[in-house]
């Protein structure tokens, strides 16, 4: 079974062009397994909450977590803190995946650097402290990302959407992090992306859509959904020469590993 590693539901949801009954029902019938809603600040991590609420029986978790285009004063950081400490004194805490999505982008630059870089660091020490993966953004920024990274120990996290080549999958891949790959590795010129995902070990890969974002080929073009990861999948199989179960096979172990670190910590 499939696993999207990382969408934004209600993103998709926001332009109406589906509805929220049918888009999960989709993954059921695409064969996806489960999938993860990731915050992006405070008012999308409550509602990634209540979403995965709604349809925990359909697998899906939440993040909670500031983007680094997102606000992020000092009582923002505060805010999240007080609803992800909430949240993880509940019996329903296993719907919580991680922290994030958080981190640097410098292609935006919709906040300040300095900014950015305070509320990566906070998100950091909030994953630790809750013993949950670190759910990180890097966009034109990653010496940065790894620097602040490296300062400290963590646990386990994504490099989500990875978007670098080989060098920089070895870098991440010595922190001990997963590489979760988007449908950009499906591109024909994508050739930085090709070779990374052809150096990273099968035990710390990852997939997802992003969606509604990067939309995979040949679907390219549309609004990207949970189950057009399909395809990211198989390009991915193409690209190494494995069998697509392997790939498979693969992303559900490594996702569950993920899984079971942040649910000893419940």
């Amino acid at each position: 079974m499939y696993i999207d590693s990382h969408a934004h539901f209600d993103i998709i949801l926001a332009d109406a062009s589906i509805a929220e009954g049918q888009l999960v029902e989709n993954m059921k019938i695409n064969g996806i397994a489960r999938a993860v809603q990731v915050g992006i600040d405070l008012e999308s991590s409550r509602w990634s909450y209540a979403f995965a609420k709604r349809h925990a029986a359909r697998g899906l978790l939440f993040t909670a977590g500031i983007h680094p285009s997102s606000r992020a004063e000092a009582g923002d950081l505060e805010r999240l803190e007080g609803f992800l400490s909430e949240v993880m004194q509940r019996d329903d805490s296993t719907l919580v995946f991680g922290v994030g999505e958080c981190g640097l982008d410098y292609f935006r630059k919709r906040q300040e650097r300095e900014t950015q870089t305070r509320s990566f660091r906070f998100q950091i020490e909030l994953a630790n402290r809750f013993g949950l993966p670190v759910i990180v953004h890097s966009r034109e920024a990653m010496d940065d990302t790894l620097d602040i990274l490296r300062e400290a120990p963590r646990t386990a996290g994504i490099m989500h959407c990875f978007a670098g080549g080989a060098d920089a999958a070895r870098e991440v891949l010595n922190l001990g992090f997963f590489i979760s790959f988007a449908g950009n590795v499906t591109y024909r010129n994508a050739s930085l992306l090709h070779e990374s995902a052809r150096y990273v070990p099968l035990d710390r890969l990852l997939v997802e859509t992003d969606a509604p974002f990067l939309t995979p080929v040949p679907l390219r073009g549309k609004k990207n959904r949970p189950e057009y990861v399909i395809n990211t999948y198989r390009c991915l199989a193409e690209l190494r020469g494995e069998p697509a179960g392997d790939i498979v096979d693969a992303v559900s172990q490594n996702f569950t590993e993920l899984r079971t670190h942040a649910l000893k910590k419940v």
